[in-house]
């Protein structure tokens, strides 16, 4: 008897540590992290007429703007991961310089549209 019960519950721990999936402790950091990504964000809407001629290679004028927006970037590096390395800080460098060509691909496209 004793040794069914002790199989069901080693059972059940087992199941239970199978069905475990690692989830964010901290609601107060995710959301100082979305805030951090907003005002990155904000920067980088805000540079984009500033930087864009509207003929320049988008990448190129992508670059220019994620490197406007690099403290922003670094202050949500910094909440997100606070002990970066190098590969850290260069994929959310990357990931800057993609929201930016998306941004300036979206204001050339709004600049393009015919009036009616």
């Amino acid at each position: 008897m004793r040794s069914a019960v002790a199989l069901s519950l080693s059972l059940a721990l087992i199941v239970s540590a199978c069905n475990s999936y690692p989830s964010y402790q901290d609601p107060y950091l995710a959301g100082k992290i979305d805030r951090q990504r907003v005002q990155r964000d904000n920067c980088l809407l805000a540079h984009t007429p500033q930087l864009d001629n509207g003929s320049s290679d988008v990448v190129a004028v992508a670059r220019a703007v994620a490197a406007a927006c690099t403290d922003e970037t670094e202050k949500l590096l910094a909440l997100t991961v606070p002990f970066a390395d190098e590969k850290a800080r260069e994929g959310f460098q990357q990931e800057a310089v993609r929201r930016a060509g998306d941004i300036v691909l979206s204001f050339r496209r709004v600049g393009t549209r015919p009036t009616q």
